[in-house]
């Protein structure tokens, strides 16, 4: 067991005891607040009927205090049940994604699979059993599309940036504990469809209401209070009090007309701002030693304001927000105090202070929530190493393992380096090619975000990467998948006319062909490769390829073997110098009851 497990196994015993105590108190405090209830009536009603009016005020007014404390009480005992809930849900993620059950996970970032992207297809970027689905935490809509970015490598990092990620990305990963509540705090509080860049524009816009509509309902207020005070003196009728209160709701609408557009933004977003609130403050409260880490926390604060508190305020006055289509308090305040009025106002004064530092915060919190997802990798992972970023395009690796198999993979050394530009992989059916290519591409997408990759050692220079490895027909487009084929190899052939650093990873390539033009055309593709600087890997089928490494110093040959016990093939997907001396494509049919020798 290593020490995230047991941390997660110790968190869920001890967040399960602690649970259990918890739920008494919320039974406790519930039936409690049913007692006040019932006893403060039969009280009520005892003095009602003995005529001791002022008694019966005063008695009404304790019960209503004691019965608000315990709901207040009986709210943040029940928040905190939440929160043990949701670090037990946590805990049990964690080892999920240790034991390899992470397939399981709902978010599997399928929105960001796309079809002409250079790579994330072939190595199971997005989707089911992807490499999203595995490190995943996020907590942000933000940060979810920052880790989204990385992994697309819209965003390329360079030397320098991927060294400051892995100090963060190391001492995120012993911050398990700190992580943990970022996660709660944002799952805890979670507006359903956060729009974060009607925000942001909202915070830029330099336009104030006008001064005459607070005027103006100033101006209602105070007829209202002289109608409510002209009512209990019986100096005019009910009706009139009713009648006001009509007129100020025509009024508010009217006022209300313009902005409209921002009250159901903000009452959409209240509860994600909330989280927001609370991830920022425990960002600007925590002490961070990496660069970057600090570089980031120190954006939260200046002399003049710090982000938690600034935040905390804005949170606090969307909490008054309420659609009034919903909410009948809400439109009973909203026609007495016209509560949208001075919202807006309150909102505005906000924006003047903080509307240009907004986006900076947001920023910050979406580009650490997604440092502590990758941070994941670290903690699970204690054997996993931290690659080497060279200034060549080399690639090299000692026990290397495909991430997502986890303890299951075979793993293998690799080298790519000085002369050695391209690797011929050769082997028999299953004997491991695709899955070693994937291997390497995957371990270099994760060395670009800074995380730790599955190896002992590793060491890469950066380079753009290049797939064709899954090729399909489109019917709708009427493409075969030979033609599929010719078309991702013409978009990597262009990057490296354009002078890119490239490392490709072909899978059988031309096998939409006869064997004579698949030959012809991988021996041209090869060579084309070299001469424009390519680096990367080809498995194939096509034992003659092998002959370029005689012709070129810069081809190396790898291969797959397989063998055979109690007349069964197996494979020890062990990778080995030189090219493939076995093939098992006739024993695999008379397996499935073809007969060959007839």
């Amino acid at each position: 067991m290593n020490l995230a497990e047991e941390f997660y196994k110790n968190n869920i015993e001890n967040n399960s005891r602690e649970i259990n105590a918890v739920r008494v108190k919320v039974n406790v405090v519930g039936w409690s607040r049913l007692a006040v209830l019932i006893l403060g009536s039969l009280i009520d009603y005892f003095l009602y009927r003995e005529n001791k009016i002022g008694a019966l005020f005063i008695v009404t007014i304790a019960f209503i205090g004691i019965f608000l404390a315990l709901v207040i009480y009986h709210n943040s005992i029940f928040e905190y049940k939440n929160k043990l809930d949701l670090l037990i849900k946590i805990n049990e993620k964690g080892l999920k994604r240790i034991s390899g059950q992470f397939r399981e996970f709902k978010d599997k970032g399928v929105e960001y699979l796309e079809e002409d992207h250079p790579f994330t297809n072939d190595l199971d970027v997005f989707g089911n059993n992807s490499i999203f689905q595995y490190i995943n935490s996020t907590v942000t809509k933000g940060g979810r599309e920052e880790l989204a970015k990385l992994l697309k490598r819209e965003k390329v990092l360079d030397n320098t940036q991927i060294k400051e990620r892995q100090e963060s990305i190391r001492e995120l990963g012993q911050k398990a504990q700190w992580r943990q509540k970022l996660i709660v705090e944002g799952k805890l509080k979670k507006s359903k469809n956060m729009d974060l860049l009607s925000l942001i524009k909202w915070s830029k816009e330099k336009e104030t209401s006008s001064p005459l509509r607070v005027a103006i309902a100033c101006t209602f207020i105070l007829i209202t209070v002289f109608s409510i005070y002209l009512a209990i003196r019986k100096i005019v009728p009910e009706s009139f009090l009713i009648l006001d209160l009509m007129v100020n709701f025509v009024v508010i609408k009217i006022l209300s007309k313009s902005m409209a557009k921002e009250i159901n933004l903000f009452d959409s977003i209240k509860a994600s701002v909330n989280g927001y609130s609370r991830i920022l403050g425990l960002i600007e409260d925590e002490k961070f030693d990496s660069l970057y880490l600090t570089s980031l926390s120190s954006k939260l604060k200046s002399q003049n304001s710090s982000c938690k508190e600034e935040m905390k305020k804005f949170s606090n006055i969307l909490d008054w927000s309420g659609n009034s289509k919903y909410n009948a308090y809400y439109l009973i305040l909203n026609v007495i105090i016209f509560s949208d009025v001075f919202l807006m106002r309150n909102l505005e004064k906000w924006r003047e202070r903080n509307g240009e530092k907004l986006e900076n915060w947001l920023e910050v919190m979406h580009e650490i929530d997604s440092l502590s997802s990758i941070a994941n990798l670290s903690f699970e992972n204690e054997t996993w190493a931290y690659p080497v970023i060279l200034n060549e395009n080399e690639i090299e690796g000692i026990n290397i393992g495909h991430p997502l198999i986890g303890e299951k993979a075979v793993r293998n050394t690799f080298s790519l380096r000085r002369n050695h530009k391209i690797s011929l992989i050769t082997g028999s059916n299953m004997s491991g090619k695709s899955t070693f290519l994937r291997t390497l591409g995957v371990n270099l997408l994760l060395s670009y975000i800074g995380a730790p990759v599955c190896a002992e050692k590793f060491s890469c220079g950066i380079m753009n990467i290049y797939t064709c490895m899954r090729t399909k027909d489109n019917l709708e487009e009427s493409i075969s998948s030979f033609y599929a084929e010719i078309l991702r190899i013409k978009i990597l052939i262009e990057a490296c006319k354009k002078g890119e650093k490239i490392f490709f990873l072909l899978d059988e390539i031309f096998k939409g062909t006869n064997s004579k033009d698949r030959h012809i055309g991988a021996i041209v593709l090869i060579k084309q490769l070299l001469q424009y600087g390519g680096v990367g890997l080809v498995s194939t089928h096509d034992l003659e390829l092998c002959a370029l490494e005689e012709e070129s110093k810069n081809i190396i040959n790898y291969n797959f073997r397989e063998f055979y016990e109690n007349d069964k093939i197996k494979f020890d997907y062990i990778l080995r110098k030189g090219k493939s001396e076995t093939q098992n494509a006739i024993h695999l049919m008379e397996l499935a009851g073809i007969e060959i020798g007839c």
